[in-house]
């Protein structure tokens, strides 16, 4: 891994954090609903679109540890259910994207969603919470949850695969031109 390799990691990571620490806390604080799928959209996007930039296996996950570590270090302080959040899902798209130096826009896509939808899990298997609901009720809106977490997951996998496309083209020329 080289020196720009870690200098991307550390920029999306700070990126993702950044974006957990003001518009996390903003979204909590006024109640938001759904701000666990906001937020996972967004942060990502990022994640992903660092992925593209670092074709390294690990990226990920390195991106999604700084993040984790700035969220830890927010105002709010450690709070254990944001934090598994965020590194489960970035372990979650580590692996939907492991092998290939540039995974194709359909695994960026699938990577998004499989790490989005855990926010609809997250809830239930880490605090057992389905909110009082009738099995009948609870599996209906389970089931159109894990639909819209989908879709924000996979956007933001497409989203990222542009972002980094052309993040790559602008910063491409400029490597060659710097000699690197």
């Amino acid at each position: 891994m080289t020196t720009r390799d870690v200098t991307y990691i550390a920029i999306f990571g700070a990126l993702w954090g950044a974006l957990e620490i003001s518009v996390g806390t903003w979204l909590h604080a006024l109640n938001v609903p759904l701000k666990g799928l906001i937020m996972s959209g967004m942060g990502l996007t990022v994640a992903l679109a660092g992925r593209q930039v670092v074709a390294r296996n690990g990226s990920l996950m390195a991106i999604t540890a700084i993040a984790a570590v700035l969220k830890a270090l927010s105002f709010g302080g450690i709070i254990l259910a944001p934090l598994t959040a965020i590194l489960i899902q970035g372990g979650i798209a580590e692996v939907a994207t492991i092998g290939a130096a540039r995974p194709a826009r359909w695994r960026m896509a699938l990577a998004g969603a499989l790490a989005v939808v855990w926010n609809v899990f997250h809830p239930i298997l880490g605090q057992g919470d389905v909110m009082g609901m009738s099995p009948t009720v609870a599996w209906a809106a389970l089931g159109a949850l894990v639909l819209l977490h989908l879709i924000v997951g996979a956007a933001a996998g497409m989203m990222a695969m542009t972002i980094a496309t052309g993040a790559m083209r602008r910063l491409r020329p400029q490597e060659a031109h710097d000699g690197r």
